[in-house]
């Protein structure tokens, strides 16, 4: 079974996260961020990876999680968060690490800092069938 991370998640991801779950896909939600606790506890309680906000506690819990994919959506307001979580599950050794950007001039941001894929935001059906293909490709050998 394939595992996904989804990190810096918003409302409009939870069909994808849904679909995900629904597929057979081992999804876990990173929740580090003070503003989105609650709410991913709420929505998707078996499915936090609950992690202290700091870059050294999430590579490590990325990394002993092995994960086989990781989806960023970047924040437009914070798109420098969004960068350094992108180096930090690249660094985690999560294989393959997708950016869904809202901004097209920070493709090369996000491939610089080691997204190994960056797709412009749409919505989740288009989401799900970029990611799809990636899951499939990407399953960790047991």
């Amino acid at each position: 079974m394939p595992k996904l991370l989804v990190a810096t998640f918003s409302a409009d991801d939870k069909a994808f996260i849904e679909q995900a779950i629904n597929a057979g896909v081992d999804v876990r939600v990173l929740n580090c961020f003070e503003e989105t606790q609650a709410k991913l506890r709420a929505w998707y309680p078996n499915h936090c990876l609950n992690v202290p906000a700091h870059r050294s506690t999430v590579k490590e819990a990325v990394q002993l999680s092995g994960f086989d994919v990781a989806v960023i959506r970047a924040t437009a307001d914070d798109f420098v968060k969004s960068a350094l979580l992108t180096q930090t599950l690249r660094e985690a050794r999560v294989n393959w690490v997708l950016v869904i950007a809202a901004d097209p001039t920070r493709v090369s941001l996000y491939r610089r800092c080691g997204a190994h894929h960056v797709i412009l935001e749409s919505g989740a059906a288009e989401i799900w069938q970029e990611i799809a293909p990636f899951l499939s490709m990407h399953v960790t050998a047991s």
